[in-house]
């Protein structure tokens, strides 16, 4: 019988949001990336910053940082 697989088991240790690239990564307690989501919505994001590229960009990054943040705190919980 295979040993079940946990969401815990596939994050890993943690979660980081790559600002370079936009994705959220779990990361293993031997620092090995699996990619576990991408923050999208950059059209609803830019039409919230009108003619403000720079702002748009740093709010998609704190929403990044804001998701990898609360799994985080959900790994944590769980420990």
């Amino acid at each position: 019988m295979s040993k079940q697989i946990t969401i815990q088991d596939f994050i890993g240790v943690r979660a980081e949001y790559d600002q370079d690239g936009t994705y959220i990564w779990g990361v293993s307690s031997k620092d090995e990336l699996q990619m576990i989501g991408e923050v999208r919505g950059w059209g609803a994001i830019q039409n919230l910053f009108i003619n403000d590229e720079d702002a748009a960009m740093k709010f998609q990054d704190d929403l990044g940082e804001f998701i990898a943040d609360a799994i985080n705190e959900k790994l944590e919980r769980e420990r």
